[in-house]
């Protein structure tokens, strides 16, 4: 289905009853409650049970710790109420503005003001978690927009302007996250690697670099690291799907499954040579070394581009800046930028995932279905009904 423009959605849906556009599973918007609810908790259980099950695994021995069990599964119900409380209240808040209108619907009153209100449950997360989500959902929007853009003949996405837009976006990135390197509270980030702290000359070192060793043996086990990194996740997304037929699933195997393995080790091996490469040729080392190193090292995105990861690049190191640029009071702290920020991009995407499902981002229409436990893919199956009778 294309996307649903404003005129065409206030002359086909203004009067259309709520039960098909909001809940399909029932006439009633009282009767229709337990589902929705029910959906939304058992849909949020699953969705986040998977993601914490990843941050434990990743954690490893920091799990060890009684406390860290704890405070892992507070998050877990907070996070499971976050995505209860969006998936139903929104719907339900929907219902009520098209009471308070008349039983009338409007483009804005449908999805995009009801989960930009919502949007406010994000205080559920902790302080460390919100940030993360808030990132993630503004790197979502922004390539929302620019597949909007594109369709529309103004933009034109090719493999070398993702390449570039990665290179930029990791100098930036490193740079500013090796300034950071020093504080004793880093801001909250989620990216697959964190570059070492500057070393300085006062730490009584005879090693230039920002390491222990040789630098060539330093570089070839991080290539080789993370190109274990990359192949193992690769080769579990081929061979999970096919675990009953093993040996049919690895003798398929080709080139392209270690595509992201490339990515990985070649993006922090490169990013690591030119430090070294620097600190030598200079007699110390800086964080203004990153800029070219990080420049350098987004070349590897040729193996594995991604949209996504470009723009993730970008926010990150925005994310990073916004930081010194609080410090330095210049954006007010009394005023809740990121959180405002948030609302707006979850009206926005979720908007998106019904009225103009083309451009929305797979991970948005990921996580309605698997939040909503199914029921989004009603309502946008009885959506796309009632506009296409009516057109």
């Amino acid at each position: 289905m294309g996307a649903v423009s404003k005129p065409i959605f206030d002359a086909v849906c203004t009067d259309v009853p709520c039960n098909a556009l909001i809940h399909p599973w029932n006439e009633s918007c009282i009767n229709g409650l337990p589902l929705l609810y029910k959906s939304a908790l058992i849909g949020s259980a699953k969705f986040y049970s998977i993601i914490y099950l990843a941050q434990i695994l990743m954690r490893g021995k920091k799990m060890m710790k009684k406390e860290q069990w704890f405070k892992m599964g507070e998050y877990y119900v907070r996070s499971t109420l976050l995505g209860l409380l969006v998936t139903a209240t929104g719907p339900n808040l929907s219902c009520i503005i098209r009471k308070l209108l008349g039983d009338k619907f409007t483009y804005y009153t449908y999805l995009i003001l009801p989960f930009t209100l919502n949007g406010l449950f994000i205080y559920l997360e902790p302080p460390s978690r919100r940030g993360l989500v808030i990132n993630l959902f503004c790197n979502l929007v922004i390539e929302y927009y620019l597949k909007v853009l594109q369709r529309a003949g103004y933009l034109e996405i090719t493999k070398t302007r993702q390449t570039l837009m990665f290179m930029i976006g990791s100098s930036l990135l490193f740079y500013l996250m090796r300034l950071e390197g020093d504080k004793a509270e880093r801001t909250p980030l989620f990216w697959f690697f964190t570059p070492e702290k500057v070393r300085r000359k006062c730490d009584g070192s005879s090693n230039v670099c920002p390491h222990e060793g040789p630098c060539q043996g330093h570089v070839a086990k991080s290539f080789a690291t993370y190109f274990g990194i990359g192949a193992g996740i690769s080769l579990a997304r081929h061979i999970l799907p096919q675990i009953r037929t093993p040996i049919k699933a690895i003798s398929s195997i080709r080139g392209k499954h270690f595509k992201l393995a490339m990515f990985f080790g070649s993006y922090i091996g490169i990013y690591r040579a030119v430090i070294c490469y620097l600190c030598r040729k200079k007699g110390f080392d800086s964080a203004k070394y990153a800029l070219p190193a990080g420049y350098a090292a987004g070349l590897a995105s040729v193996f594995s581009p991604s949209l996504g990861l470009s723009i993730a690049s970008l926010t990150a190191a925005f994310k990073l800046f916004s930081t010194i640029l609080y410090e330095k009071k210049i954006l007010p702290s009394d005023i809740p930028l990121p959180e405002l920020m948030y609302c707006f991009c979850q009206g926005t995407l979720f908007n998106a995932r019904v009225l103009d499902p083309g451009a929305c981002p797979n991970y948005v229409l990921n996580l309605m279905k698997s939040c909503s436990n199914g029921t989004s893919e009603m309502v946008f199956k009885s959506f796309s009904e009632v506009t296409k009778n009516a057109m």
